[in-house]
Parts: structure tokens; C-alpha cells; sequence
């Protein structure tokens, strides 16, 4: 008789992984970037992005979803070079955000998202809902980060020229269809960053459309993440990266205290074992 395997605990999936810093985001990061140069270090663009270390895990996430979308050379693990494509998008600057080309392309850099886009039906209106089961079921992504995954495709393929989002629901194009830009019905919604998939209140009257972002930066934590935003239809001007830099030290001390097993210790509150939990919830009126 075969000797029958211990059964257990299912091993957690890994999902597919995917760029967490939106396009938008990203290409904004790395014409930074290359206003300083082709080659840095990784404490050079840690600096230039108003982190006080390389180590911290917004960085890395950073670096991971520039190398996602195709921005930054694979292979080199001490130096961050700017591939072509990258370089090309800062020779745009400022007007980086119109080069229409070069987005599809870093789009399509993205394999996981160039795949549901070309899975996905074209000019046809589409429910977050319907999209968030088809990354889940069809293209591996865990279903704990599925609402990040569409929010990141979203943001990204409307920034990309390739969709558009009409009463909270996402339509995408064909690149027929999108690169005839001038014909587009100017009454259509642009993109801003935000929450993609709330009902449309921009045809009510009286209301204001949010502006859209200028600066975004952000932290993981267990079970969430802390957001710096700023929203303006303004430049930046260049004495606000000191205070950037201030703020992300800050942001980087409520990371380390709100993240792994040492939150457990300090507030009693026993964490999920997928958000680096698993010890027994310390009792918070235990001073011994």
C-alpha cells in the first residue's frame, strides 16, 4: 500500500508580480532621474527622489516598477542606467507627458498588462469588477492584490493613450483608434490619478474635477500603505524636494513602526501570517 503524503497547509501562491508605481508615476520618477544623467548609483537616486536611503522598501519598488515598464537597464544590481526608451522620454521633458509613442511603448514594456490589453475586448465600456476576475482567474494575479493590479493597469493604459473612462467604467482602445487623437470627442473624461472605478459626478453641476497629481510617494506597511500626495494643476517648483526629502524620512519611521512582527509587540494586535505576522497577540497591558 503507498504510503500516503502528510497533508497540510497548502503552500500560499506567489501571484504574478506587476508594476506598483503606475506609468504616470514612473515616467515622472525617471525624467527626474535623467535630468542628473544616464548612470547613477543607487544612493544618487535614492537622493534625487527624496528618500533618505536606498534600503527602504519604496525605493525599492520604485526601482522594481521602472524596470517593469522598461525605463531602466536589467542586470546591473549597484548602478541604475536609463535604457533608450527612457532616455528618449527625458529628451521630451517637459512635454514628456504628450510623447504618445514612447507611452504605448513603455506600456507594452509591462508584459502582464500588454497581455490583458490585448486579451481585452476593444470599445467596449468594461466593470472593475469584470476586469479584477479576469486578472485573478485568466492571468494568475493573487487575489489579495487584485485591487492594486487593476487600479496600476488602469491609471496606466488611460495614461498610455490606449483607454478611456466614461462614468467609472474603463473603455479600451485600438491603436487605430487611439493615435487619432485629434478626432476624439473633447467632452470624453482625461485621466487623473485616483479612484478609478467610483460613479461619475463630473456632469452634476457645481462640481469641481480634482486635479490631478503632481507628486505621489509611497510607503508599504502591513496590511496597507502610507500615501504623500500633492494635487495641483502647478509645476513643482525645485526648493520643494527638500521638504520631499524631510517628508519621506518621516514616512520611513512610521514604515519601520508599522510594519512585521514588531507591531505585534508594541500594539497587542496579532497580524495575518501574509502580513508578516504569526506570534501569539501580545496582551497590551503586559509591561513585564
Amino acid at each position: 500500500m503507498a504510503e500516503q503524503a502528510n497533508e497540510g497547509p497548502e503552500p500560499r501562491r506567489r501571484g504574478v508580480g506587476f508594476p506598483g508605481l503606475p506609468l504616470r508615476e514612473s515616467v515622472d520618477v525617471i525624467v527626474t532621474i535623467g535630468q542628473h544623467g544616464v548612470t547613477h548609483s543607487h544612493d544618487a537616486v535614492a537622493a534625487y527622489l527624496g528618500h533618505s536611503t536606498a534600503n527602504s522598501g519604496a525605493f525599492r519598488s520604485k526601482l522594481a516598477a521602472m524596470r517593469d515598464w522598461g525605463l531602466i537597464e536589467r542586470g546591473d544590481k549597484d548602478r541604475v542606467t536609463l535604457s533608450d526608451l527612457a532616455q528618449q522620454l527625458v529628451m521630451e521633458a517637459p512635454d514628456h507627458n504628450d510623447a504618445h509613442e514612447l507611452l504605448v511603448r513603455a506600456f507594452e514594456s509591462c508584459r502582464v498588462f500588454g497581455v490583458l490589453y490585448e486579451d481585452s475586448a476593444k470599445q467596449t465600456p468594461l466593470e472593475a469588477q469584470r476586469i479584477r476576475t479576469t486578472v485573478v482567474v485568466r492571468h494568475g494575479v493573487a487575489t489579495e492584490q487584485a485591487d492594486k493590479f487593476v487600479d496600476s493597469f488602469v491609471e496606466s493604459v488611460v495614461y498610455a493613450g490606449l483607454g478611456q473612462l466614461e462614468g467609472g467604467k474603463l473603455t479600451l482602445l485600438s491603436r487605430d483608434t487611439a493615435f487619432k487623437r485629434g478626432e476624439r470627442d473633447p467632452e470624453l473624461p482625461q485621466l487623473v490619478s485616483g479612484e478609478y472605478f467610483k460613479p461619475s459626478t463630473t456632469d452634476q453641476p457645481g462640481t469641481v474635477q480634482t486635479p490631478p497629481i503632481a507628486l505621489r510617494q509611497a510607503w508599504p506597511i502591513d496590511g496597507g500603505e502610507i500615501v504623500f500626495t500633492i494635487r495641483t494643476v502647478h509645476a513643482l517648483p525645485p526648493s520643494i524636494w527638500e521638504h520631499v526629502a524631510k517628508m519621506a524620512q518621516v514616512a520611513e519611521g512610521m514604515e519601520s513602526l508599522l510594519t512585521g512582527p514588531a507591531f505585534e509587540v508594541r500594539t497587542g494586535v496579532k497580524l495575518p501570517a501574509a502580513y508578516g505576522g504569526g506570534g501569539v497577540a501580545a496582551d497590551p497591558g503586559d509591561n513585564g
